[in-house]
């Protein structure tokens, strides 16, 4: 049998202990895949999980072994332990002793910023890792430090493009949003404030980088405009969140400022030479005149129907896309009609054809409410580091009329998990409260009756 000679064997004679650590388990690997060729049986079951448990134990000993040795032949910072680290890393999530992890982790940290420097990018993977684990222990507080941290190491290397420094930073945003339902109440109102700072660096490195008459400009402002919006919602909330907000926040006329975001959104959209995006900048104007209650709005919505058709839209597919109503505002700008329709779908809005002369059946998908104090908005998009995060959802399927204008009428309770009075009418007064982009054409909007939705939103803490 031929024996290859190892890197850290050329370097030490220790090195022979590793390897042999390495090829045991290894040996300890195929036996556990021999083993699990043949499914334990119902009357195996308990011992199954002992083998189990002992399978991890006996992995993370020979790790813990390897990392001894190396530590012994090449001290307690060499780069040799981050993989053996990160294996442990994995036994420890396994056997679900995340304390272990996160011990592990913050050492592999260490390791990195040692070799790298501290302000390395080398260091996001495991920063990730470190925020992944900390949302299994629930340290909310720990999981903000990090995605802080990351959005400050992309903003202190020059070499990293705008888009890259522009995500980290809406990432950072994005948790502030998603930790304002799981961290202490009390703590609601920092969250949102750390989000509403964020969101201004985040415009102005924006225009620093794109420059303020770029078209990339877009999706970021409209990111402000919708901060905007909820200021105003989370200053009508009626519990502590709406009194903390008007103490810790100088109100302006913040929904007001949204719509002149928008409206710079569709001067920007004018510059594309693409009729059919600045068609959608004009729809998402009227959607703020909607939210603002100001008569102009249908103006806009028809405009907006014939700068779609002059873009070479498909007549029908127009009138198919103004016919289908909406919760406002919606949760991203979209350049096109497509665009809109697939995020429709992903929601699982649907629309189901009648017979003639009668109402299609429509129904608005899942609208997850943010927090019990704010129950009519939509709960931002959850980071995708912490996409694993979760909370009880009650769950409630209501149907209800939307008139011409956008607003919820005779909201009725189909379905209710649990099936409690309290719950039914939560959600019922929430919908009431929304504000819908009506079913439009000719100019004007029309009712739409038999509308459904699945409302789901978290208890209180």
């Amino acid at each position: 049998m031929e024996v290859v000679q190892t890197e850290f064997e050329s370097r030490s004679p220790f090195g022979l202990i590793s390897l042999c650590l390495l090829l045991g388990w290894a040996l300890l690997q195929a036996q556990n895949v021999t083993a699990a060729d043949s499914a334990p049986g119902n009357n195996e079951i308990e011992d199954s999980a002992l083998a189990f448990n002992t399978r991890l134990s006996e992995q993370r000993a020979l790790f813990n072994q390897q990392i001894d040795s190396l530590e012994f032949e090449f001290g307690p910072f060499d780069q040799t332990l981050l993989e053996p680290l990160r294996s442990l890393t994995d036994l420890a999530i396994e056997a679900g002793d995340f304390e272990d992890a996160g011990g592990i982790i913050n050492r592999r940290l260490q390791l990195i910023r040692i070799a790298e420097g501290p302000q390395s990018l080398a260091q996001s993977d495991t920063l990730a890792d470190l925020i992944r684990n900390d949302i299994r222990r629930n340290r909310w507080q720990e999981v903000t430090e990090s995605f802080e941290h990351l959005h400050w190491l992309h903003a202190q290397n020059p070499d990293v493009n705008a888009s890259s420094i522009l995500k980290a930073l809406s990432a950072t945003v994005a948790w502030h949003y998603t930790a304002m339902y799981l961290d202490e109440p009390r703590l609601r109102i920092r969250h949102f404030q750390g989000a509403t700072e964020l969101v201004r660096q985040l415009i102005d490195l924006a225009e620093v980088r794109y420059g303020e008459d770029s078209p990339e400009l877009i999706p970021w402002l409209y990111q402000d405009a919708l901060e905007r919006y909820r200021v105003r919602r989370l200053f009508e909330s009626k519990d502590e969140l709406g009194a903390q907000a008007k103490s810790a926040i100088t109100r302006l006329d913040s929904q007001r400022e949204g719509l002149n975001q928008v409206k710079r959104i569709r001067r920007l959209a004018e510059s594309m030479d693409d009729p059919e995006a600045e068609a959608m900048a004009l729809v998402y104007e009227a959607d703020f005149q909607m939210l603002l209650g100001i008569r102009t709005a249908p103006r806009l919505y028809q405009a907006a129907m014939e700068k779609l058709e002059e873009a070479g839209v498909d007549r029908k597919k127009v009138e198919a896309f103004f016919a289908r109503p909406l919760v406002l505002p919606e949760s991203d700008f979209y350049f096109s009609i497509d665009e809109a329709l697939a995020a429709q779908t992903i929601y699982g809005y649907t629309v189901g054809a009648q017979a003639e002369d009668t109402d299609d059946v429509i129904h608005l998908g899942d609208f997850i409410a943010w927090d019990e104090s704010l129950p009519a908005l939509r709960r931002p998009e959850i980071p995708e580091l912490a996409s694993t995060v979760g909370r009880e959802l009650y769950a409630v399927e209501v149907r209800f009329t939307i008139n011409s204008i956008g607003r919820v009428r005779s909201p009725r309770v189909e379905q209710s998990e649990p099936d409690q009075a309290r719950v039914k009418r939560n959600a019922k007064d929430a919908i009431e409260a929304m504000q819908f982009r009506p079913k439009f054409s000719n100019g004007r909007g029309y009712r739409t009756r038999n509308v459904t939705m699945r409302y789901l939103y978290p208890p209180p803490l």
